[in-house]
């Protein structure tokens, strides 16, 4: 009886671990998958990259364009912004010629929406909007990471709301936590 009651104890603990633990295989293939439609094939720059990160209860892009070997500095400069759950820095060093990064807690996200856009060559993309929520005076919001906007390579309108639908999910699972 004792054996079967830790039995059961134990299955129980590594079924509530496998549960726990498949938001963040959930998590980790969206931001794989963002990451992978972020990188535009068509681009000549191989010095610029964006990258998305869905860690902990918030959203953060950065923008980064490493330095050449033909314009090396040794100016270092970190400028960084935190309030009210949205946040952005920006720094450069002897690496990075720039660095933006722009973030909000999925707390503070209003909307996750998406537009079909369409580049120079007439192929279609997606632009994925990140919207802060209205504050409570029912006002807009404003600043450098109230909206972040990131630029989904695919012609795939379907893929582009099923990821749309994934990220509320993942938002849903945070909204009320801060992260």
């Amino acid at each position: 009886m004792l054996k079967s009651m830790l039995f059961l104890a134990g299955a129980l603990l590594v079924g509530s671990a496998a549960r726990a633990q498949a938001p963040a295989a959930e998590v980790k293939a969206l931001t794989a998958r963002l990451n992978q439609l972020l990188a535009d094939p068509t681009s000549p720059d191989e010095h610029t990259k964006v990258r998305v990160s869905l860690a902990g209860c918030g959203f953060r892009q950065t923008i980064r364009k490493y330095r050449t070997p033909d314009h090396a500095s040794t100016t270092n400069i970190a400028v960084s912004n935190s309030k009210n759950g949205s946040s952005w820095g920006f720094k450069s060093n002897e690496n990075v010629e720039m660095e933006l990064t722009l973030a909000q807690e999925w707390a503070e996200v209003g909307t996750v929406t998406y537009a079909a856009k369409e580049d120079e060559g007439g192929r279609r993309y997606y632009d994925l909007v990140v919207k802060r929520r209205d504050g409570a005076d029912g006002k807009a919001p404003s600043g450098i990471a109230a909206t972040i906007t990131l630029a989904l390579h695919t012609g795939s309108e379907q893929e582009v709301a099923a990821l749309v639908k994934r990220l509320e999910a993942v938002r849903g699972q945070c909204v009320g936590r801060k992260g």
